[in-house]
């Protein structure tokens, strides 16, 4: 039983935990602009980002763009998924996971979630496969690979594609490998937010060359060779400064995915003897814990709002990733339902997050833990 804390005292005000840059990133960056050649068209950061990053996830290919949104679209653009088509993706996630679906023309099904890793059901997406399914896209969702051996078979069993939406999982593993390799391609971010950074930004990775080869054509402008267009394409470069960035921060990346588990470990021995449901990491899998999100029993689901707001006065950083189902929102209500994701409905009834950003210091984490513990004390019962 920890000692009564009355609030978080070693908050930043407005809340903000920003990425961990030093020196190292300062001088990667000046360099480039020193340079003069700051796009990729000029320089060869890019290039060199994408064979470390390749390499350092144990992919053959590489393809940095602008954002992980970007990178998604660009693979679904270079797999001709369009009007009509199908994808199979989690309910449970966020908008940029299913946006490029949308943008594509295709059409997003909803599949549900395994209670424990919150990732997507190979079961379930079993079950909505039909003749216009071209693309199963589970997500790691919150830095915990899916089992993705199951959905691989039931792509391949269906004849459908298999796509990794890795954008929360920099360095993760699954069965003692890195993501990245392990799908018919992977996207990542590189958001601020996300376990390495690059401001904005993402990474296509893949063992297949002429898809390779298709999304960089995509990247620009759908450009073959000087003036010769050969496909639609946009402008999805990722620039040189932000490749500068993304060299260091690839080197710090297991250190700052160390600093997550332990500011998640530190949250679930705070939250050890309450009855809420901490994260579980399968066996089969080493987590990044990108956010640290646990449930509270079904019967606060009703006061989940309620102790939000308990917990924001006591100045825990609180949120709620995520509060309803993706298809909940009005951007698909002409899609045909019912949707039928009891799982994914109960989640995001009760789930709660707290933040691992490496730049939380292991003291503001157990005080977050335990002044979080408390505040919850006075529900759980």
């Amino acid at each position: 039983m920890s000692k009564k804390k009355e609030l978080v005292s070693g908050m930043p005000e407005d809340m903000y935990f920003g990425p961990v840059f030093d020196e190292k990133e300062v001088e990667a960056v000046s360099e480039v602009i020193r340079s003069g050649r700051i796009t990729q068209l000029s320089s060869g950061v890019v290039r060199e980002f994408e064979g470390a990053f390749a390499e350092y996830v144990g992919a053959k290919e590489a393809v940095a763009v602008n954002s992980g949104t970007a990178s998604l679209q660009t693979v679904l653009a270079a797999c001709d998924i369009g009007p009509g088509d199908e994808v199979i993706v989690p309910a449970f996630t966020f908008i940029g996971t299913v946006g490029p679906v949308l943008q594509q023309g295709a059409i997003p099904v909803f599949a549900d979630i395994d209670p424990e890793s919150y990732c997507l059901s190979a079961e379930d997406a079993a079950n909505k496969i039909t003749p216009q399914t071209k693309a199963i896209m589970p997500v790691d969702i919150f830095g915990h690979p899916a089992d993705l051996d199951p959905i691989r078979e039931v792509a391949e069993k269906n004849g459908v594609l298999f796509i990794e939406d890795a954008c929360q999982a920099h360095g993760a593993k699954y069965k003692d490998k890195r993501v990245g390799g392990l799908a018919k391609a992977t996207c990542y971010s590189f958001q601020e937010s996300k376990n390495m950074t690059t401001g904005e930004g993402g990474m296509i990775t893949t063992n297949d060359a002429e898809l390779a080869e298709a999304c960089r054509e995509i990247r620009h402008q759908g450009e073959r060779k000087w003036g010769l267009i050969g496909r639609l394409g946009y402008n999805y470069r990722m620039t040189a400064l932000q490749a500068a960035i993304g060299l260091v921060q690839l080197g710090k990346l297991d250190k700052f995915n160390d600093i997550r588990r332990q500011i998640a470990a530190t949250y679930s021995e705070a939250l050890g003897d309450l009855n809420v449901q901490v994260p579980k990491e399968k066996p089969y899998v080493w987590s990044v814990f990108h956010v640290y999100s646990f449930l509270l029993p079904k019967e606060l689901a009703p006061r989940r709002d309620e102790i939000v707001e308990a917990l924001r006065r006591a100045r825990v950083p609180i949120g709620v990733a995520y509060p309803r189902p993706l298809y909940a929102s009005p951007l698909f209500k002409n899609l045909t339902g019912p949707f039928n994701c009891p799982v994914t409905e109960d989640i995001c009834s009760r789930v709660l997050s707290l933040p691992t950003y490496q730049s939380i210091s292991m003291d503001l984490a157990q005080e977050i833990g335990a002044v979080t513990r408390d505040i919850l004390a006075e529900y759980v019962k």
